[in-house]
């Protein structure tokens, strides 16, 4: 069995369910967000866009408007998306959270 690293989560996740869409090298998919955090994102795609681990993808939602982050594990159809930390990606989760939980 092969070890798997995994780093502790610095922030809380609060279980989300609407829907996006994600492009990165591969192609564009939509889909949906299961859960969102201050510094990421999983998110189910409908299809597969080829996503690698340290690929830059972007995020478009009308719950949240325009994200860019990095592919930081993908399993099946579900990849982990850590977010760009600026403070525009730091307003607009605000913003999700203030207005859409």
């Amino acid at each position: 069995m092969a070890y798997q690293q995994t780093m502790p989560r610095t922030t809380d996740r609060t279980e989300a369910k609407f829907t996006g869409t994600v492009t990165g090298k591969g192609g564009s998919s939509s889909g949906t967000v299961k859960d969102l955090s201050a510094s990421g994102i999983c998110f189910r795609l409908n299809f597969d866009i080829n996503a690698k681990t340290g690929q830059e993808v972007t995020i478009e939602s009308p719950e949240f408007g325009h994200l860019t982050g990095v592919v930081q594990w993908y399993r099946g159809d579900r990849i982990g998306i850590r977010l760009e930390q600026s403070s525009n990606t730091k307003a607009q989760i605000s913003s999700y959270f203030k207005f859409f939980r």
